[in-house]
């Protein structure tokens, strides 16, 4: 494992001063061999602190004082013993696995025991109360192993919060990913539809060619036209949603009849109660539901169909009703089961606080009532 820039620098920070020091401090303390050690243990201590965030490193700051304490008593006196608090920070800070507390605890009476039995520090005149200096070692102990506690606890608050910040952009994603394939599927599905269905009717009509085709070129190039607001938010930054306008509402359903009334289907509009301000949302999901229920009668309907539209604003709600007449080709394609038309169509509506029902009629007549609340 390697260490981190951040620790090295704060190895580098620690043991410039220190270590120098230390090793002064002993060499003039303790003779010979003694002092090779106590320098030994000092320099090990400090090269471990570059690696202060895993369990191991804290071990062999605690062996290198363990080895410090059995060398001699003085070795309080030593700089570097600011080594150890600090360790205990890091491993209860960042360990995975580390008894920072207990350990330290222990050492603390350990080196106050040394440090008061030791006749090199009497000889030095060094002499405070064991007890007292039991409890300053452990006082020390505690507050480093708290505020490891502390930095561990901040840790995990960032780490959380950057994992449900994740979440949330992933569930943006896909919800985005949702709304744009279900507005490219309301176009092209529903442009698609009235071409199919002036192709179909112009073999059996040539005489209305041109009007056919001038149809499917009006149809074409509007669905082109809501393409372009559909996959403009693909292109960050570019404009090119602004560019292709607001999205449909239900000012729009006057030429959405015409386009389906041009594609064969006749369609017969009730309008009831006073009209009331919907939501942008609201407003695009009505045009949509309306756009998605005519598009199915036209893939699905029978010859000689006709649908009903009702519009009805009533007191608290928009409900809208849109039914059709062709039962025989209706019933055929009943099996294939739900498409993902429908299925956005749902999704549209719940978001903004309706209600759908789909169903078919004994008669075989399909029917789309949807209910959607006014802005408040």
């Amino acid at each position: 494992m390697r260490p981190r820039r951040a620790d090295v620098l704060l190895a580098l920070v620690a043991g410039v001063p220190l270590v120098p020091l230390s090793l002064t401090v002993a060499v003039l303390s303790v003779p010979g061999t003694r002092a090779v050690l106590l320098a030994g243990a000092c320099l090990v201590a400090h090269a471990a602190l570059a690696y202060r965030r895993a369990m191991w490193a804290f071990l062999v700051v605690a062996g290198a004082f363990a080895v410090q304490a059995a060398v001699t008593g003085l070795f309080l006196v030593l700089p570097s013993a600011l080594v150890f608090p600090l360790a205990v920070y890091s491993c209860a800070a960042h360990a995975r696995r580390c008894p920072p507390l207990a350990v330290g605890l222990a050492g603390a009476g350990v080196a106050a025991a040394r440090f008061a039995t030791d006749s090199s520090v009497e000889a030095a005149g060094l002499g405070p109360d064991p007890w007292l200096l039991a409890g300053l070692l452990a006082a020390v102990v505690v507050a480093a192993w708290g505020l490891g506690l502390y930095r561990r606890t901040q840790l995990a608050h960032v780490d959380l919060l950057r994992e449900r910040a994740r979440e949330a952009a992933a569930r943006a994603t896909a919800e985005e990913r949702a709304r744009i394939a279900r507005e490219m599927h309301d176009v092209v599905a529903h442009a698609l539809a009235v071409i199919v269905a002036q192709a179909r009717g112009g073999r059996f009509a040539p005489a209305r060619a041109e009007e056919i085709l001038a149809t499917i070129e009006e149809t074409g190039r509007a669905a082109l036209t809501d393409m372009r607001a559909a996959v403009g938010v693909l292109r960050a930054g570019s404009g090119a949603a602004a560019e292709a306008g607001p999205p449909p509402g239900l000012a729009g359903l006057p030429d959405l009849l015409a386009r389906t009334r041009g594609a064969g289907l006749p369609v017969e509009e009730v309008v009831r109660g006073t009209p009331h301000p919907l939501g942008p949302g609201a407003d695009l999901v009505a045009y949509r539901v309306v756009q998605e229920a005519l598009t199915n009668t036209l893939r699905h309907a029978g010859p000689g169909a006709r649908s009903t539209l009702r519009l009805e604003w009533a007191d608290d709600a928009l409900r809208i009703t849109a039914g059709d007449a062709g039962g025989r080709a209706r019933a055929a394609t009943r099996g294939n089961g739900p498409g993902n038309g429908l299925a956005g169509m749902r999704e549209r509506v719940t978001e903004v606080g309706g209600t759908l029902d789909v169903r078919t009629e004994e008669a075989g007549g399909f029917v789309v009532e949807a209910r959607l609340p006014y802005r408040t």
